[in-house]
């Protein structure tokens, strides 16, 4: 199913309102390329295939540090 809308001015960018089921999110980051005649906007996905195909690829454990009581007692600010 495809709808009709209009290209309008908002500020100094041109802006289309997204109707029916191409509505995002407001705030939705999306990513802008043509082909051809056609503008094509994609949903941003906020890791990248790179950083995502790394996910799980560390099987050593990571160390972490013995905070012990340090963190549980008030420090002094003008110590």
């Amino acid at each position: 199913m495809s709808t009709e809308t209009t290209v309008f001015q908002t500020g100094n960018s041109l802006a289309v309102r997204l109707l029916g089921d191409c509505r995002l999110p407001r705030g939705a980051r999306v990513r802008e390329h043509r082909e051809g005649n056609r503008i094509i906007l994609e949903l941003v996905d906020e890791w990248s295939p790179e950083f995502l195909a790394l996910a799980g690829s560390w099987t050593e454990d990571i160390p972490r540090p013995d905070w012990g009581t340090e963190w549980s007692e008030p420090r002094d600010p003008f110590a």
